[in-house]
């Protein structure tokens, strides 16, 4: 009797599931032609980027790319962040006969990341710098564009890969003379 009672619901759920790929199917027949770039799959492009918190960002000449907000994902297992650390301190530098002291702020991060093709690639992360920051990390990003860091790290197939960036702001405060006692 539990047999007959299953046997409807095993039915029903095959003739959703065909009836899903058939309106797929319909749905993308009618959408137009997508451009080169999208109809290759991601895996095909030589780069692949990454935003400050390991979102896999569009490839810049697919369709997502130019959209106001495009689709981001993550995966943990190509990019994650390790050891992310901000710090502050208080910085005197003597300049000529007076003391200047600065408020210091670091942000630091490190990204772990993991070429899970078969064909080496290059990983463009795109860090984001605040005005009144500045990188410092090494290695130095490879460029720049506008207000975003672009630091490009090449992959072998299966390695992983880590990278280090820190930035830095620092704000005078006040100079003033020296107290020192010579002897």
């Amino acid at each position: 009797m539990t047999a007959t009672k299953k046997l409807p619901a095993f039915f029903f759920l095959g003739a959703v599931a065909s009836f899903g790929v058939t309106a797929s199917l319909a749905q993308g027949a009618q959408q137009p032609a997508a451009s080169p770039a999208a109809r290759i799959p991601y895996s095909a492009f030589k780069e692949i980027h990454v935003d400050q918190q390991c979102h896999i960002l569009p490839y810049p000449g697919s369709t997502d790319a130019g959209k106001s907000k495009p689709r981001l994902r993550k995966d943990p297992i190509i990019c994650h962040l390790e050891t992310v650390n901000a710090s502050g301190h208080l910085e005197d530098t003597v300049v000529g006969d007076e003391l200047h002291q600065s408020r210091v702020r670091i942000r630091e991060q490190e990204y772990v990341l993991q070429n899970v093709t078969q064909e080496p690639r290059w990983f463009v992360v795109e860090q984001f710098v605040p005005a009144g920051w500045v990188v410092d990390s090494d290695p130095q990003p490879s460029e720049m564009a506008g207000a975003t860091a672009l630091f490009r790290v090449h992959a072998e197939p299966g390695e992983i890969v880590r990278l280090h960036v820190g930035m830095r702001n620092a704000k005078p405060l006040h100079a003033r003379l020296p107290n020192m006692k010579l002897y």
